[in-house]
């Protein structure tokens, strides 16, 4: 496992309406380095459209946005945006207004997060024969994840987490762990290992007398397409839950070496995101969508995209039917999530 790289992201501005639009990138978080690699000139303010005033920050924010970590820029900018120019300058002259550099772009500050996802799959009995058939394996199994939740809030190991279950019967994967993690309070590698270990010890087989997949990863939250109002992106999970809350979740699994730039550049098409973001009904109340991937060195990778909505639950059909027009494309895993416990 490599040591998780340093990030920081852009953020830009999109349209807003009864018909949404793609939104408008955003470029960088790192407010002491440039992303774009040109020397910075005097600070000067070139007005370049006077019916448009630059937000300030986040809060001010009132657009459609991508945040895009600094370091991953390159490969996830989306295919067709182009990079903005550097302002322009007195030796260098006035340059031409073009679609390049009419992107908003504000920088904010590095949360420097780290994401651990748990997948479970269904527990399965190592001796069906003598399995009762008033066994509920699937309560047990949401117990267990519960308190390994539990001792990760009590330890105070990671700045917030939540246990999201499938809303679906028979779903591939029936519970799903995320843990947000500090990479300046905790050590991810240190945080990845001791779950992995709290988790064999917690579905021990010998112990349960079940046997089921467990998956877990670090990610890096690699591109974000946010909406207003804007919570704070370094907060945990529960800072922005309501009892109507629900996510659109996503699993894709890519061999090693098929992770090219090309491939990453073109992530809202082969993710569904683009889909979710022009199709999904208004009323679900759409917060964000992020695009995880894991940050293993070899091997093959892993992407979560995990979509949040404020309102899921109150609109459930109209996201059921884009799910099942994610699902007809064959790719990845998709399901339907609502978080059961969070800290």
């Amino acid at each position: 496992m490599s040591k998780r790289k340093e990030r920081c992201g852009p953020v830009l501005g999109g349209g807003t309406g009864t018909e949404p639009e793609p939104p408008q990138p955003l470029v960088t978080r790192e407010p002491s380095v440039s992303l774009l690699r040109w020397d910075r000139g005097p600070t000067t303010t070139v007005p370049t459209d006077r019916r448009r005033t630059e937000p300030v920050s986040l809060a001010t924010l009132e657009k459609d946005c991508f945040v895009i970590p600094a370091h991953a820029l390159d490969r996830f900018l989306p295919d067709g945006v182009p990079l903005p120019v550097p302002p322009p300058t007195p030796e260098k002259g006035m340059t031409t207004k073009t679609a390049q550099n009419s992107l908003s772009i504000l920088e904010i500050a590095d949360p420097k997060l780290c994401i651990l996802a748990h997948l479970m799959s269904p527990l399965e009995p190592i001796e069906p024969i003598l399995e009762s058939p008033l066994a509920k394996p699937l309560i047990r199994q949401k117990a267990a994840a519960g308190e390994l939740l539990n001792e990760v809030a009590q330890a105070n190991t990671a700045v917030g987490g939540m246990l999201l279950a499938n809303m679906e019967k028979n779903a591939e994967f029936p519970f799903i762990s995320y843990y947000v993690i500090n990479t300046t309070q905790t050590d991810p590698l240190l945080f990845y290992n001791n779950m992995r270990c709290a988790s064999l010890n917690k579905f021990d087989p010998k112990t349960i007398r079940y046997s089921a997949a467990h998956t877990l990863d670090l990610y890096s939250e690699v591109a974000m397409i946010c909406r207003p109002p804007f919570n704070d992106l370094a907060g945990g999970p529960k800072k922005s839950h309501t009892p109507t809350t629900g996510f659109i979740i996503s699993v894709y699994k890519v061999f090693e070496g098929d992770d090219g730039e090309r491939f990453e550049r073109n992530w809202l098409y082969w993710t569904g995101a683009r889909m979710l973001y022009r199709h999904l009904p208004h009323t679900v109340g759409l917060r964000k969508i992020a695009l995880h991937k894991s940050v293993a060195a070899h091997g093959d990778k892993m992407y979560l995209l995990v979509c949040e909505c404020a309102n899921l639950m109150d609109d459930l059909s109209g996201a059921a039917m884009l799910v099942t027009a994610l699902r007809a494309r064959l790719c990845g895993y998709t399901g339907l999530y609502r978080p059961i416990q969070t800290f």
